[in-house]
């Protein structure tokens, strides 16, 4: 089955921005999630078409960006890892891993954190950054990354700030 297109699937214009595609897709996954009488199919059409999206909108950022020493370089990860608490206690622990990390830029709970890398003690992670968007997902919360550097070359990869979320998130006493 083909995708429709992606900003049809959004219910938002063709020249959205990155912010206005992530809150279309939070508005629609309200309405489209299994959890909430919608489906798993319509779903994944939203994740699929939020996917899209936001590559297009990158490409024609990056095509009518000129090209500067200190490329930027992003990597998206759509379905990072899942933990097994509701949004809300998932965002508060990720605000403290978050907190350790860097400096907190955005802060829109429970649904999307952004922060720098930069106390993280990654390897290329001076200049990074990270957000991190939160999705119920029966009774557990997906998390998807998208990372970025200032650094094209030496930056840092999505695998390893997972891996560090992962590994922080991890360490945390989990109320029962």
């Amino acid at each position: 089955m083909a995708l429709r297109d992606p900003f049809a699937v959004l219910l938002i214009d063709k020249t959205a921005s990155t912010q206005e595609i992530r809150r279309a897709w939070r508005e629609r996954a309200r309405t489209v999630h299994p959890d909430v009488g919608g489906s798993d199919a319509a779903m994944q059409e939203l994740n699929e078409a939020l996917r899209c999206a936001l590559e297009i909108v990158s490409a024609t950022i990056v095509k009518a960006s000129p090209a500067s020493p200190a490329d930027i370089r992003r990597e998206r990860d759509v379905s990072s890892f899942t933990v097994d608490v509701l949004p809300a206690a998932c965002f508060e622990a990720l605000l403290v891993v978050a907190g350790l990390s860097g400096a907190i830029s955005i802060e829109e709970p429970p649904y999307q954190l952004e922060f720098s890398l930069h106390d993280s003690g990654l390897d290329g992670a001076l200049n990074g950054w990270c957000r991190c968007d939160l999705v119920p997902e029966a009774g557990a919360t997906m998390v998807s990354l998208l990372v970025g550097t200032e650094n094209y070359k030496n930056g840092i990869s999505v695998e390893a700030v997972r891996d560090y979320l992962v590994a922080n998130l991890n360490a945390i006493e989990w109320p029962n």
